[in-house]
């Protein structure tokens, strides 16, 4: 039985997906209950239906994507939209407002450009972190991306979402440049220097004349973005991956802030991560260990080999001088593609891999789910310490374990804890879930609040950012009612709904 979306009728709902396959044909609209269990948030509990769509959609170009919006128009059927659908922790595929259509862009998957001269690629939403890599090593090889730890996700759709990874380009959003974007009417922007028709430096020029507005699209329900530029980085002489290991609550503030000066110095011009909980043994090998005192931080030092070696001299000079911290590096020539043998050594030189969901290192298997939680903060000792402590506690109290990252940037910290559950098991899933809420609660108590969230907490974090009587979700709102009157576009995507559908689904 197909499932129809609050606020559309099961008639309307027909005959839009009759206009989808006259448009697309009809190997490209899914629409079989059974076909469309693959679009289900995969860690949510297993059997439930909580945000199932109604059918699912394969378009192949910007013309056709087009084409969906303005026939979801006529008919008033909600879309949700996903390049991959990988972000698992965040809900994957899935749609926010029950019974929309999802608009699967995996067939939207060229590399339009790779521009070596100038460090850009031109990408569909569809390209994954292994395709950009391939293109990018199909060029010469002169250019490296910056990933994150998964390779079978969109670089789209990662950026958008503020996405990170580990070399000098790890802040993704930031690498997006020239977006091109299909708007709730079905009409067509380019962002930025792309307004103007034949513009020269639309994908290496991020601003525009007047207002610029690429960042309405980011973690937002205002448009589906059909391509983009997106910076990469050149290929240096040489690549330095290094870690320091250290136990304990005192060792980590002093190492955060040993790592904050060497980043603002640009020592170190990587984005290091911080774990707990995850181990690397002798062989290269990750193992999980949850219950774990130690950390370790992974980062990276890039360019001449003169360069890296006078770097790495200042790092371990610094980070030595605090008691019990043991520094490492593996050094590579940065042509070397068999090198680097573990993951870590190869997400911070660009090389993508799936290694992160091996099963054998999951407690469930292949099966696991894992939620995430997110908070951003200031990068200083102090403030991390203190955020960590409470956010382990806030684990104990509700009785699950957790592997702690820590994300550095120059002046922010992201605090990614994660636990893992059984998804088959409903009693289990929901009580993460709903110790989850209670984490969002508790660190908004002292000024935190995640960077993004997945579908079932994504009202109750836009519900944190009050300041103003929600100022910036009114501006939100205000702005979706005027370009999406019909609230077409990913209702409920970040806690933003159309007005037709405030007062509840």
């Amino acid at each position: 039985m197909t499932t129809v979306p609050h606020g559309t009728t099961p008639a309307a709902l027909d005959k839009a997906l009759a206009a989808f396959t006259a448009e697309l044909g009809s190997d490209a609209v899914i629409g079989e209950p059974s076909a469309l269990r693959e679009f289900r948030d995969p860690y949510t509990y297993l059997e439930s239906d909580e945000f199932d769509a109604s059918a699912a959609l394969l378009p192949t170009s910007t013309e056709q994507v087009q084409a969906v919006v303005r026939i979801a128009n006529e008919y008033g059927v909600p879309l949700s939209t996903f390049s991959q659908g990988r972000n698992n922790t965040y809900g994957g595929s899935a749609p926010r407002l029950r019974g929309s259509v999802l608009v699967n862009l995996r067939n939207m998957n060229k590399v339009l450009e790779v521009n070596t001269d100038l460090a850009y690629a031109v990408v569909e939403p569809g390209v994954r972190w292994f395709d950009l890599f391939d293109a990018l090593q199909a060029a010469g090889g002169d250019l490296w991306p910056s990933i994150p730890d998964l390779g079978w996700g969109s670089v789209i759709g990662n950026s958008l979402e503020y996405g990170i990874g580990y070399t000098p380009y790890g802040d993704h959003a930031r690498n997006l440049c020239g977006l091109e974007v299909v708007l709730p009417d079905g009409s067509l922007l380019r962002t930025g220097m792309g307004a103007m028709d034949g513009n020269v430096a639309r994908h290496v020029y991020p601003h525009s004349f007047g207002p610029s507005f690429g960042g309405l699209f980011q973690q937002s329900n205002l448009g589906i973005v059909t391509n983009a530029g997106w910076w990469v980085m050149r290929r240096p002489e040489t690549y330095a991956s290094c870690w320091a290991r250290f136990r304990g609550y005192d060792a980590l503030g002093k190492v955060v802030d040993a790592l904050r000066g060497l980043m603002l110095d640009r020592t170190i011009e990587s984005l290091p991560l911080l774990n707990r909980g995850l181990e690397i043994d002798e062989n290269g090998a990750m193992f999980l260990d949850p219950e774990g005192e130690g950390w370790s931080a992974r980062f990276a030092l890039y360019g001449r080999a003169a360069m890296v070696d006078a770097q790495y001299a200042v790092v371990e000079e610094t980070l030595r001088a605090i008691p019990g911290v043991e520094v490492l590096r593996r050094t590579f020539d940065s042509t070397d593609l068999t090198g680097p043998a573990n993951h870590d050594e190869r997400v911070q030189r660009g090389i993508p891999d799936m290694d992160l969901l091996d099963p054998g290192m999951l407690p469930y298997g292949e099966v696991t789910g894992h939620l995430d939680f997110s908070p951003v903060g200031p990068n200083t000792g102090d403030a991390v310490v203190r955020v960590e402590q409470l956010i382990r506690s806030l684990y104990v109290r509700h009785g699950h374990v957790q592997v702690n990252g820590l994300y550095l940037m120059p002046r922010s910290a992201l605090h990614i804890s994660t636990t893992f559950f059984d998804p088959r098991d409903e009693e289990q899933t929901r009580s993460v879930y709903d110790g989850y809420a209670d984490l969002v609660r508790e660190v908004a108590a002292i000024g935190y609040a995640p960077y993004r969230t997945n579908l079932q907490h994504m009202d109750l974090v836009a519900e944190q950012f009050g300041f103003g009587d929600h100022a910036q979700r009114r501006l939100a709102e205000t702005i979706k009612d005027a370009l999406d009157p019909n609230g077409i576009l990913a209702p409920g995507k970040s806690g933003i709904w159309p007005r037709r559908l405030r007062d509840g689904v």
